[in-house]
C-alpha cells in the first residue's frame, strides 16, 4: 500500500485514512475527557457529602460495564473506571442497585433501624442526611461551572471588541460553498462588492443578502495585494443569499480584552452559569407552549460531535498555525469551557422531578416529609421508578434521533 501510494495509485487514500483516524481520536477523546470530568464532579459531590455525614460507601464508578481499572481505598470504597463512558454512580453499602432506588431490604424494626443508622447505611439515615447527599451532586455541578467560567474569565478575560470596527476579514470558508468555488480563503479581507465599499462584516451581509443567484464582483485584499473574484451567492433556507463564509476574524491588534480580578471573575462565572440555567428553563417552557421545537435536545452523539468540533477548532487555530504548546493550551481552555456548559446541563437535568434522577429522589423525600416521616409504599415507588425509566429512555431515543 505505501508503494502504491508513492506511485500515485492510491489516489490519496492513505492520507484520507490517517485523517479519519485522527478525527476519530480527537472526537472520541475529547468526548470522553469532557464527560468524564463532568460525571466525576457530579458523583464526587454525592461522595464527599456522604462521607461527611458518615454514610457507608461501597463503590465510586466513572462509566458502566466491565471494569477497566479499579482499586479499593483504605475506607473500603471500590474506585473503578468502566468500559462504557456514558455516566457514573456512587453506590452506598445498602443500595439495591447503582441508582439508589431503594435498600436491599426494608427495615421496620426501630432498634434494627437505629443500628443500621449507626453503621452508616444510607437508606436508614435521617431525611436531612439523605436530602443533602442527593442534592450535593447537582449543586457541585453548578459550583464547578462557576469556578470553571471564573478561571476562564481570569485567564482569558472578556472579548469586548466592537466587531463593526473590524474589516470584513474571513474567518472560515465552508467547503462546497460559492465562496470556496470562487477561491476565497481564510484571512482574505473583502473590501468591495460590485464597486461598493465594504467597511465590515455587517455591510457585507447587507450587500450580499438580496443577491441570491446573481453574479457579484467581489474585490478582496490578500497578502497586501488586491484582486477581484466573480462569485454567485446561493439561497439559504431563510431565503437570503449566502457566500458560505464566517467572520469577522479580528487580528490581535484589533481586539479589546477586558480583564478581571478574582472577585470579578467569580461574578462572571456565576452570571454565566445563571444565564445558561435561565436559557434552558425558557427553552423547555417554549417546547411545552409550542414556541420552540425539540430539535436542540442533544444526546451522546450530539455531545461527541460538539466536543470534536471544539477540539478540532482549538487544535487547528484560526488558520491552522501556532506552536503546538499554544494549541494544546487553547484545547484545554476550550474543553474546560465545554465542560462548564455541560456541567450546568447535567446539574439542571438531574434536578428535574423524574424518578431515578436526583430530583425524583428529592421529590420522594419531600412527600415523605409531608407524610410525617413515612415514605411512599414500596409498590408506589417501584411504579414511579418504572415510569421515570420510561421517560428517560424515551428522551434518550428522541435525543439520539435528533443527533
Amino acid at each position: 500500500a505505501p508503494e502504491n501510494y508513492k506511485r500515485g495509485k492510491g489516489s490519496g487514500r492513505m492520507p484520507d485514512l490517517l485523517q479519519s483516524i485522527q478525527n476519530l481520536l480527537i472526537y472520541a477523546g475529547s468526548f470522553v475527557v469532557v464527560l468524564s470530568v463532568v460525571v466525576f464532579v457530579h458523583e464526587f459531590g454525592h461522595f464527599q457529602v456522604a462521607r461527611w455525614r458518615g454514610v457507608a460507601i461501597d463503590t465510586f464508578s466513572i462509566g458502566f460495564g466491565r471494569t477497566l481499572l479499579g482499586w479499593r481505598d483504605k475506607h473500603g470504597v471500590q474506585w473503578k473506571i468502566g468500559a462504557l463512558p456514558l455516566g457514573g454512580y456512587v453506590k452506598f453499602a445498602d443500595d439495591a442497585d447503582a441508582m439508589s432506588t431503594g435498600p436491599r431490604e426494608r427495615i421496620d424494626d426501630p432498634e434494627v433501624l437505629a443500628e443500621a443508622r449507626r453503621k452508616g447505611l444510607f437508606h436508614a439515615q435521617p431525611l436531612s442526611t439523605r436530602s443533602l447527599v442527593v442534592a450535593a451532586g447537582p449543586v457541585t455541578n453548578f459550583i464547578f461551572a462557576i469556578l470553571a467560567f471564573a478561571a476562564l474569565a481570569l485567564i482569558i478575560g472578556r472579548d469586548t471588541t466592537d466587531v463593526n470596527s473590524i474589516p470584513a476579514r474571513i474567518a472560515a470558508v465552508s467547503p462546497g460553498s460559492a465562496a470556496a468555488a470562487a477561491g476565497l480563503q481564510s484571512g482574505d479581507v473583502i473590501v468591495a462588492v460590485d464597486g461598493a465599499a465594504i467597511a465590515n462584516f455587517s455591510a457585507l451581509q447587507s450587500a450580499v443578502g438580496p443577491a441570491a443567484g446573481r453574479e457579484l464582483a467581489v474585490e478582496i485584499e490578500r497578502n497586501g495585494a488586491r484582486q477581484t473574484l466573480q462569485l454567485t451567492p446561493t439561497r439559504s433556507n431563510l431565503g437570503r443569499a449566502v457566500l458560505g463564509v464566517t467572520g469577522p476574524l479580528p487580528l490581535e491588534s484589533e481586539r479589546t480584552i477586558e480583564h478581571y480580578n478574582p472577585i470579578q471573575a467569580i461574578g462572571v462565572g456565576a452570571n454565566n452559569t445563571w444565564r445558561i440555567i435561565a436559557q434552558t428553563v425558557t427553552y423547555i417552557g417554549g417546547i411545552f407552549t409550542g414556541r420552540e421545537s425539540g430539535d436542540q435536545i442533544a444526546g451522546p452523539l450530539g455531545i461527541i460531535n460538539v466536543s470534536g468540533q471544539v477540539a478540532s477548532s482549538a487544535l487547528n487555530g484560526p488558520a491552522g498555525g501556532g506552536e503546538w504548546t499554544d494549541r494544546v493550551g487553547m484545547l484545554a481552555l476550550a474543553l474546560l469551557n465545554l465542560a462548564a456548559v455541560l456541567s450546568v446541563a447535567v446539574g439542571f437535568v438531574n434536578l428535574l422531578p423524574i424518578p431515578i434522577l436526583d430530583g425524583g429522589h428529592l421529590l420522594f423525600y419531600g412527600i415523605e416529609a409531608l407524610r410525617g416521616g413515612r415514605p411512599l409504599p414500596p409498590s408506589a415507588q417501584e411504579w414511579a421508578y418504572r415510569a421515570g425509566f420510561a421517560v428517560m429512555a424515551s428522551l434518550f431515543l428522541f435525543a439520539t434521533w435528533n443527533d
